[in-house]
């Protein structure tokens, strides 16, 4: 397998060295199993996940006589052995899910808890599976030239950052510096303030702050990565449905009305310092490429429900960089 990895050349050349970005699979078993495949299908030596890797939702897989019972997207699951199970198991997981096996005492038991006990009992749940990915990861990335990034998202709750830096095999990124011999990358997995109230988010100041504190410790800009997991705004990459005071989508002439969502903070940065590239995920719907300034913005957009990954290659060669948008 041939690998594009950055070395010295005649007259102090570096040669090309070829990024796969993807963001933004949600809990999504199968997609994690291709990011982690990525550098054999692609020739990738250094891969990045750029947040929003977990799940929102635990199926619970019932225990009763005779078998195991479950509820999967409103329709009642059955399973009689534990062949069945396991691949009930498998379904869920790769709709981007968790199974879990409880009693049913242990079911109300959960329901019964605080919204706070409960967000808690989630993540424990979670970070389960979150780290058979990251033991995953460790078995299939044995070639110890790659390369492999994670930085949480503003959907991923605390308690994966210590997961991924418990890792062997994958590398924290989120609010670091990295060197990839000849390039530096700068990473924040915040994003700006959405309806949603998720885990991770900042106002504007602080975002601009942070990332501001980060780009300002790079010597050479020309050279450097920003992997930003929320796209600057109004720039095309941050476009979706726009949502009303009770979260539902603002309708104009019988569609919906569409509006950018992205971050004032993160585009004045870009305008500001002018990295060579911008990667960003966040907004799924805005699969796209634009140039602000001298900067390349990316986002691949996700479409992490249907079970293929979407994802960009990025060619860099000095100051120098092209992209290839790619699906798996």
């Amino acid at each position: 397998m041939a690998l594009f990895k950055r070395r010295r050349s005649g007259e102090g050349r570096i040669d090309p060295m070829r990024l796969y970005y993807a963001s933004d699979i949600h809990g999504t078993e199968v997609l994690w199993r291709k990011f982690l495949h990525a550098p054999a299908v692609y020739d990738a030596s250094v891969i990045v996940m750029g947040g929003d890797v977990t799940g929102k939702v635990v199926v619970p897989i019932v225990e009763q006589s005779g078998g195991w019972s479950a509820e999967l997207f409103g329709e009642p699951e059955r399973a009689g052995s534990e062949e069945e199970r396991l691949e009930l198991e498998q379904r869920i997981r790769a709709n981007g899910m968790y199974p879990h096996v409880m009693s049913a005492d242990e079911v109300r038991r959960v329901a019964d808890l605080s919204e706070d006990e409960r967000e808690a009992w989630f993540a424990d749940v979670m970070l389960e599976t979150f780290d058979r990915w990251l033991a995953l990861a460790e078995d299939r990335l044995t070639d110890p030239a790659i390369r492999c990034f994670v930085m949480p998202g503003n959907d991923d709750p605390h308690g994966v950052d210590e997961a991924i830096e418990r890792a062997t095999r994958v590398e924290a990124c989120d609010e670091r510096i990295v060197e990839l011999d000849g390039h530096s990358m700068i990473s924040l997995g915040y994003s700006n303030r959405t309806p949603f109230d998720s885990p991770r988010e900042l106002d504007e100041d602080e975002l601009y702050r942070r990332i501001e504190s980060l780009a300002g410790q790079v010597d050479d800009l020309s050279r450097c990565i920003f992997n930003l997991h929320v796209p600057p705004y109004d720039s095309q990459l941050d476009t979706a449905p726009e949502l009303d005071e009770h979260l539902n989508v603002v309708m104009l002439a019988g569609a919906p009305k569409l509006a950018p969502c992205g971050s004032t903070a993160v585009r004045e940065a870009i305008e500001r310092f002018q990295p060579l590239v911008s990667l960003h995920g966040h907004v799924h719907e805005s699969r796209g490429a634009t140039r602000i300034g001298r900067t390349l913005a990316i986002n691949p957009g996700s479409d992490y429900h249907t079970g293929r990954i979407s994802g960009v290659l990025i060619h860099l060669d000095g100051d120098r960089v092209d992209y290839q948008f790619v699906v798996g």
